[in-house]
């Protein structure tokens, strides 16, 4: 088994190299998939992330007009907050992601969590900030990770890690 280390650099070169087209199939075959799903149905409040030209592309759920969308604001301290995404009202973050001027929190239904890679049983390895393992270690309701077919890769999980409840991704196309 990798460690962490290898497997962010190995996701983060497969994420950059990957196929334009394959890309836009399993986007829209694990996006159709996670809006069909009963997880979806039941949420009203849904907290996507801005992704970086490299992640899964989550803009076609922006697009939804039946659900209140939620975006994560970073804190001092490696902490966060979903707040209200509204196109009027972002700001540049340090990290250089778009994130709401509000300091209004929104406790959503659903996260729909980022990483770069994920085991079998949901754990996953983001980039190493640790803030959504620090916001999910308290948050009670549900969360999903949207992956490309490659981004499942076997790793032991560390103590402070948080499964995701779901994890939708595309059938392998050989």
């Amino acid at each position: 088994m990798e460690n962490k280390v290898l497997i962010r650099k190995k996701m983060i070169n497969l994420l950059n190299n990957f196929s334009a087209d394959e890309k836009k199939r399993q986007t829209g075959e694990i996006l159709s998939a996670l809006m069909a799903s009963k997880t979806w149905g039941n949420a009203d409040k849904i907290a996507l992330y801005m992704a970086t030209p490299m992640e899964f592309d989550l803009s076609r759920l922006f697009e939804v007009t039946d659900k209140e969308i939620l975006i994560p604001k970073c804190l001092p301290k490696r902490q966060m907050i979903f707040a209200k995404y509204d196109t009027k009202h972002l700001v540049r973050s340090n990290f250089g992601l778009m994130e709401p001027d509000s300091m209004v929190e929104v406790i959503p239904d659903l996260i729909v969590v980022p990483g770069l890679a994920w085991n079998e049983q949901g754990y996953r390895i983001g980039f190493g900030g640790g803030y959504y393992d620090r916001y999910l270690s308290g948050f009670e309701g549900l969360t999903v990770s949207v992956i490309y077919d490659f981004q499942k890769v076997d790793f032991t999980p560390e103590a402070h890690d948080i499964a995701v409840h779901e994890v939708f991704t595309a059938a392998r196309k050989d």
